[in-house]
């Protein structure tokens, strides 16, 4: 199937390096078409997705597809809607579309790959998107395990909930967005020690599951067990094939120093990874960076440095269009600045709103359900 790369916020859709520009509810209503695409869609079923607290008829429906049909003209060799009689609607990819014969050489696909793995080391998640959307194009193939990212780093995180993935494709997945999305560290900390223990998930992620369980021992205050964990890192952690994950390890140390109120190993640690971030200008790690060294200001008390070290944190984070460290982030901050400050709440009530945002946006308590439901089903 051909890929459609949405921006809300820009009302735009691509695929093949073109671009079409769309009303608000015209983008809404494509997007919905292409999450349920090949599959029918009710008029019922439109109203409600875009239009769920406004009062149209099936007659707006009608009007916005002929909108939509209009505007997709020019790539009815890609995609059409097609009309269900007396139902509603289809979206349908020409599955004639011919193929790239470049996509049969190895070289360009290692090329691409190569690229698009330097997108994610640098922290440019809307240019992984834009990549893999134009895979077909540029004739390449995103490998199952990288399209599988791209979903999560892009925020589609329903997309983990098809019962066509099974849990071997999905586990960490979901553990990880569990963990993210809701406010119960030790209950996503016994999910993960479940999986780790029964060893359902692949090596590759049984493996980053190791390194990002040391998060959690933090968050639950199992503040020895981190220090172990990443005591057994420190070596690897200098090899040439780790650079990647450098910065993730030092923030975790900064993370452990904040919240066990060590502000001597803080300040060290904050000074190694400011030197450190020229060489390693990686967009996800610095915008972790500065949200947690705003909790280290905050529990200092220093709230005009902090405010300003969290929304430049934030900033980064939101630049970097990897919607799964921007949530985490967020919860950074919606869970450990009010204890460092306990005797200021009007200063971190504010330090709450992105997370609230994010959680209407993504729909955390719906996620929160249907993954538990999972996760109790195959653990």
């Amino acid at each position: 199937m051909m890929k459609l790369t949405f921006f809300a916020e820009q009302g735009i859709v691509q695929t093949g390096g073109e671009t079409i520009t769309l009303l608000p509810k015209e983008h809404a209503l494509l997007y919905y078409l292409y999450r349920h695409a090949n599959q029918l869609c009710t008029r019922e079923q439109l109203l409600n997705a875009v239009w769920p607290m406004e009062y149209p008829t099936d007659r707006t429906v009608d009007d916005h597809i002929y909108r939509l049909r209009k505007k997709l003209k020019r790539w009815i060799h890609i995609v059409s809607i097609q009309t269900v009689r007396g139902q509603g609607y289809r979206l349908i990819f020409n599955t004639s579309f011919p193929i790239n014969p470049l996509t049969k050489d190895n070289e360009i696909t290692a090329s691409y790959t190569a690229l698009l793995d330097k997108y994610h080391l640098f922290g440019q998640g809307e240019a992984m998107q834009v990549l893999a959307a134009n895979q077909s194009a540029l004739g390449f193939r995103v490998a199952e395990e990288k399209q599988l990212y791209l979903e999560a780093v892009k925020g589609n995180f329903s997309f983990f909930l098809r019962p066509d993935l099974s849990f071997k494709q999905k586990g960490f997945y979901l553990l990880f967005l569990y963990w993210h999305i809701q406010p119960n560290s030790e209950k996503a900390l016994e999910y993960i020690k479940k999986a780790s223990a029964r060893q359902v998930l692949p090596p590759l992620w049984h493996e980053e599951m190791k390194f990002n369980i040391i998060d959690l021992y933090i968050e639950t205050k199992r503040f020895m067990q981190a220090r172990q964990a990443l005591n057994r890192y420190e070596q690897q952690i200098c090899e040439p094939d780790m650079q990647g994950f450098r910065l993730f390890f030092y923030n975790k140390k900064l993370l452990l120093s904040v919240l066990e109120k060590n502000h001597a190993e803080a300040q060290k640690w904050i000074q190694h990874i400011e030197q450190l971030l020229p060489s390693h200008p990686y967009l996800r790690e610095k915008g972790l960076f500065l949200v947690i060294k705003g909790l280290w200001l905050l529990s200092q008390k220093r709230f005009s440095k902090a405010d300003t070290s969290i929304e430049e944190g934030l900033f980064a984070l939101q630049t970097s269009r990897f919607i799964p460290h921007l949530i985490y982030g967020a919860r950074l901050l919606r869970y450990f600045s009010s204890p460092l400050i306990t005797e200021h709440p009007e200063v971190t009530a504010r330090y709450g709103q992105t997370w609230e945002e994010l959680s209407e946006l993504y729909a955390f308590s719906f996620l929160e359900q249907r993954i538990r439901q999972q996760l109790d089903h195959f653990l």
